[in-house]
């Protein structure tokens, strides 16, 4: 059975909650949006000299869930970035214990 399709409300709840629990590093923008597109998520960062700013993409018909999840995994590639590092990549080992971490600060585990 699939699931009722997440709302504007409530993906705005879960991006306040993981501002709050997993805030974006020092100098960092994040911009959260539900858009129409074939792929569930994308994290996309730029550096300026104000700072880096990211934009996180999350697919508009996706179910509470699935919203919650992607949001949670692109969240973790937020915070992963780190330029011309050797250890960040797509779903390096940094990044795995950045999404455990997200994870577990989301979900309020100890």
């Amino acid at each position: 059975m699939k699931g009722e399709r997440c709302t504007d409300a409530e993906f705005r709840h879960m991006v306040d909650h993981l501002r709050a629990v997993c805030p974006p590093p020092k100098g960092c923008s994040v911009e959260a949006h539900r858009v129409p597109q074939a792929k569930m998520g994308d994290c996309a960062g730029t550096c300026a000299k104000e700072g880096r700013r990211f934009t996180i993409n999350i697919r508009h018909e996706s179910t509470q869930q699935e919203t919650e999840e992607t949001l949670i995994h692109e969240w973790a590639h937020m915070m992963d970035w780190r330029p011309y590092h050797p250890l960040s990549g797509d779903h390096g080992p940094t990044w795995g214990v950045w999404y455990a971490s997200v994870f577990s600060s989301y979900c309020g585990v100890k």
